[in-house]
């Protein structure tokens, strides 16, 4: 019964599972690293999910996926454990997951031809898709376990670093471009992104120390080329004591990221050997960085002195581009929670003072206003520069208007 009730064209049933079908296959495709992903292939996600975002309200939402015959287990990468589905908005909240994923695989493929434009705006599209599982994902009610991958939390910091790719994506183009200034300010925004996504959770020692070396690291760029911006692109005398304090402040930062790329090879258990691999190649490029720098190092007290470049953030905070037609998640308050009474009461009270107030104040200026016309009026008759006739005449005006602001004021006054 409730399945016909939502779906009760068979043409629009067989369309799910055909979208099904076809989303199954840019599962495998992602898979494997040698498919290629046809972008025709992620406006089925976005029709599948368009279909199904529906208010199903109280209806038992596992058998309608029965009776769809669509998709009832996930298996968590994560946690690796297969999750059964008890809620559409769950199945929504996957099947954007993927979508999520195909950009950031599609933005890697542009990337690697240094397409750098279609590179920015596929991972800006992962990230807002990101934000809408997540948004799909808090309101699944009924789904019995969330696992990790797909928990709500974890979906927003997915959107969240794929965010910082995007910018870090942009840096990297504007470095390549010669476009010094500007990069200088993505790498300083780009180590914002990472500062912020280091205080959003807790992460485990790995991941925290990983975020704590980049953010430190990007901002030690974005120093050593404000510094260079300054000597290549002055029209003015370059000011060597600030190209200076810049240099030293990278120097600064540079060494932060080294000390800590440092610490998580010697002190952290669970790194793998890629990871080891990574690190040693982010040792080499701080140290040449550090070398090339070749500045005299400054204690803490003074380097705190020394301004950061200005952030550009280019991708904005992403907003889900579409939510679940199913609001109930959005607040745990209830009608009965509120004291309509008291609330229509106060807002009474408060009309009642407040229009009065304004109109008063609207009637004050007008009578000020007609009070400087009357003025006027007779110094421009004292001077003969409005005969006599037209001097009564918009006297007589002005005067009646006079008379009903006054009438008006005294009414509000005993009211």
């Amino acid at each position: 019964m409730g399945f016909s009730k939502f779906f009760p064209d068979e043409e629009i049933v067989q369309r799910i599972r055909y979208l099904h079908f076809k989303i199954k296959h840019l599962e495998e495709a992602l898979e494997k690293d040698d498919e290629v992903i046809d972008l025709d292939d992620l406006n089925f996600i976005l029709e599948y999910t368009r279909i199904l975002n529906i208010n199903y309200g109280a209806v038992n939402h596992k058998e309608i996926i029965e009776e769809l015959d669509i998709t009832q287990t996930f298996h968590d990468p994560k946690s690796n454990k297969d999750l059964e589905i008890y809620d559409i908005l769950f199945e929504i909240a996957r099947v954007l997951w993927v979508l999520g994923k195909a950009y950031s695989n599609l933005s890697e493929g542009f990337e690697e031809k240094e397409q750098w434009q279609n590179a920015v705006v596929s991972m800006v599209e992962s990230s807002k898709t990101f934000k809408a599982a997540a948004y799909f994902s808090a309101a699944s009610a009924f789904q019995r376990e969330k696992g990790e991958t797909l928990s709500a939390e974890n979906l927003e910091l997915d959107s969240e670093e794929t965010r910082i790719w995007a910018q870090g994506i942009a840096a990297t183009k504007e470095e390549s471009k010669n476009n010094i200034y500007f990069a200088s300010k993505l790498y300083a925004g780009l180590s914002a992104l990472s500062k912020r996504l280091f205080y959003l959770k807790e992460h485990n020692e790995k991941k925290k120390q990983q975020i704590r070396a980049q953010f430190h690291y990007d901002m030690g760029r974005a120093c050593t080329l404000k510094a260079r911006a300054s000597i290549e692109s002055s029209i003015t005398p370059i000011n060597q004591e600030k190209v200076m304090k810049l240099k030293q402040k990278a120097d600064f930062y540079y060494n932060k990221a080294k000390e800590i790329w440092s610490y998580m090879l010697d002190k952290i258990k669970d790194i793998s050997p890629d990871e080891r691999e990574i690190i040693n190649n982010n040792l080499t490029i701080v140290g040449e960085n550090i070398k090339d720098n070749d500045v005299e190092s400054l204690e803490y007290d003074e380097i705190k002195k020394i301004q950061d470049p200005e952030p550009i953030i280019i991708v904005p905070e992403n907003l889900a581009p579409f939510v679940p037609k199913s609001t109930v998640y959005l607040t745990k308050f209830v009608p009965k929670d509120v004291n309509e009474i008291r609330f229509h009461r106060f807002k009474k009270k408060k009309l009642e003072k407040k229009i009065p107030y304004n109109k008063k104040e609207k009637l004050l200026d007008k009578k000020a206003g007609i009070l400087r016309t009357i003025n006027e009026l007779k110094v421009l008759k004292d001077d003969n520069e409005v005969d006599l006739e037209k001097f009564a005449e918009l006297m007589e005006k002005y005067s009646v208007k006079l008379k009903m602001i006054d009438t008006a004021l005294q009414k509000i006054a005993k009211s």
